[in-house]
């Protein structure tokens, strides 16, 4: 299923982002500030995401009624993340937008590499996000808090090192896929290169040690050949 991302300005720079994320896979909806209202949002499919990107002219917070057709929408049903890009450094503006309830605010010039990964970031963070606000994944008796980032199977807290959260969070978040050790390194740990794959091993054992073992149902697999899977 593609993933849908509503993209909301206007110039070269919003221009070049679309072209982007469709080059990455991205399902675009876009249009301009002006057009945001209530009517207009209904006449498109829910997305995962919202992309604002400002305008060098003026704040497009500042414009009410633009502003509470975006607040309605993204806080309509399960939430959406938003994420705004603003033209310059200022202070007050990254204040404003997380006031106003964006998950991030990013800077220009944009670093193209930085900004996917935040986007990935962002997905993989609310693809379980469930109506009421609680971001819980659920895997059998395990239970993923995202927000708390407290993990319990059976009732029983386990004790992860932040590494070990992240790493599980990752698995859950790709339920029952194969997942090979260079995605895990570049997802978790941020190399782009996989250059020393036994830290995924040595973790995994770790966190074996954690969630599996005493248990009679193991949740976590080696898939022979490419690398491990959360199976629930």
């Amino acid at each position: 299923m593609t993933t849908v991302i509503f993209l909301v300005g206007t110039g070269e720079l919003v221009n070049q982002i679309e072209c982007i994320l469709q080059e990455e896979g991205y399902e675009v909806q876009h249009i301009e500030w002006v057009e945001l209202n209530e009517d207009v949002v209904m006449q498109f499919d829910r997305p995962k995401l919202i992309l604002l990107v400002e305008q060098k002219s003026k704040q497009m917070y500042q414009n009410i009624q633009n502003k509470a057709a975006l607040k309605n929408w993204m806080n309509q049903g399960t939430p959406i993340p938003l994420m705004v890009i603003i033209p310059e450094t200022s202070p007050q503006w990254v204040i404003d937008w997380l006031d106003f309830g964006a998950y991030d605010v990013m800077e220009e010039p944009v670093h193209w590499k930085v900004f996917l990964a935040k986007i990935r970031n962002i997905l993989r963070l609310f693809a379980k996000v469930k109506p009421d606000g609680e971001e819980t994944v659920i895997v059998q008796d395990l239970r993923i808090n995202l927000r708390s980032r407290r993990v319990s199977r059976e009732g029983q807290y386990l004790n992860l090192t932040p590494k070990e959260y992240e790493l599980l969070e990752f698995l859950a978040m790709h339920l029952n896929e194969a997942c090979t050790r260079s995605d895990i390194l570049r997802e978790v740990w941020g190399y782009e290169f996989a250059m020393d794959t036994n830290v995924v091993d040595v973790y995994i054992k770790h966190l074996r040690v954690k969630v599996d073992k005493g248990r009679d149902v193991k949740l976590i697999q080696t898939v022979r050949g490419i690398g491990y899977m959360l199976h629930g």
